[in-house]
């Protein structure tokens, strides 16, 4: 599944109204969860199959420091994105390129910041406060 990450930021930087099928990634994890919890996260997730799938290849795979699993950052995570997220898709509300824009943006933001703690710690840091994650939780 992790190719269909580095396709969708491709495309997504020379055609960003694809980015607009990131919702799926955004709905799917939660709807899953009613009824098998975080299924989503370690058999369909694209960025949690290129985190093991590539970014294992060079992270150190130390425990995640307790911090990240703490309901606190967790639930600033949440805040902190879907505010982020709101705020740029009423800016941009009606123009389909400037709103594609904002998802391929998010993606590749929270994508460098889970490859960055991934080099330090573990390849599956990210995950442990993945606004998504923490939502389908």
């Amino acid at each position: 599944m992790y190719w269909l990450l580095l396709v969708f930021l491709a495309v997504g930087f020379f055609y960003p109204p694809i980015g607009l099928i990131a919702i799926i990634c955004m709905v799917a994890p939660v709807s899953v969860a009613f009824y098998k919890g975080r299924f989503w996260c370690g058999n369909f997730c694209p960025r949690g199959s290129f985190y093991d799938h590539v970014l294992a290849k060079i992270s150190p795979k130390k425990s995640i420091p307790p911090i990240f699993k703490s309901s606190g950052l967790r639930v600033f995570m949440v805040l902190f994105i879907i505010t982020v997220f709101s705020i740029q898709i009423y800016a941009t509300w009606g123009d389909l390129y400037a709103m594609g824009t904002v998802f391929v943006r998010l993606i590749l933001i929270t994508t460098l910041v889970g490859i960055i703690l991934g080099i330090f710690y573990n390849q599956r840091t990210w995950c442990a406060f993945c606004p998504m994650g923490t939502l389908a939780s």
